[in-house]
């Protein structure tokens, strides 16, 4: 395929095969990936971090490395910081890349794509709110300092959120663990109003 095919994947509504054959409409694949850096489930205006936010750090980490290698690129190319979007950088390359670089564009838009969908169709990772733990009471652990609970809330099956009886947490700091209805000992440890927590746990 050539740049502005992969472009077009990139940017705009396609055509793919699903498993079983047949094609069906595909939305943007940089639209996917946003939409898989970050959900407000459960949240009320939530921020980043907050106890009601589910955030897929690898998409979120994927999305930094395609917006920070494009703008590189394109000061290699023109010599000038891009300030616009990512969508409408992307597009113009489609169509103004000269072309000693289109060969190495169709490479790097490539990668992305590949890249891309693996995330898409790795299996969710858990939802790490950044409260306490009950048990031990800490709320980070490890060099990197991520949240010591994960709520594993996914049917992958399903490709839904799991009923809450089903969904299981266990804090990576203490290996303590919760299942259904002990859920409530999150919510209890949250921070935060009742009803925004039991929105997101599950738990009444």
């Amino acid at each position: 395929m050539s740049l502005s095919d992969h472009v077009h994947q990139l940017t705009n509504e396609h055509m793919t095969q699903a498993d079983d054959g047949s094609f069906i409409k595909a939305p943007p694949l940089l639209a996917e990936l946003r939409a898989a850096s970050g959900s407000s489930l459960g949240a009320q205006g939530g921020g980043s971090g907050g106890a009601g936010m589910i955030v897929n750090a690898k998409a979120v980490k994927l999305e930094n490395e395609i917006k920070g290698r494009a703008l590189s690129e394109h000061f290699e190319m023109t010599g000038n910081e891009y300030r616009g979007g990512l969508v409408a950088l992307l597009q113009a390359w489609a169509v103004a890349a000269s072309s000693e670089w289109q060969p190495y564009l169709e490479r790097v838009t490539l990668e992305w794509i590949d890249d891309i969908r693996a995330m898409l169709e790795s299996k969710r990772p858990p939802w790490r709110p950044s409260i306490p733990c009950p048990a031990c009471g800490q709320r980070f652990h490890g060099p990197e300092r991520e949240p010591c609970l994960a709520v594993h809330y996914w049917d992958d099956d399903a490709e839904a959120i799991a009923p809450p009886v089903l969904w299981a947490a266990k804090c990576d700091g203490c290996a303590a663990e919760w299942n259904g209805d002990n859920l409530k000992w999150l919510r209890a440890a949250a921070d935060t109003p009742n009803r925004d927590v039991a929105e997101v746990a599950g738990v009444n």
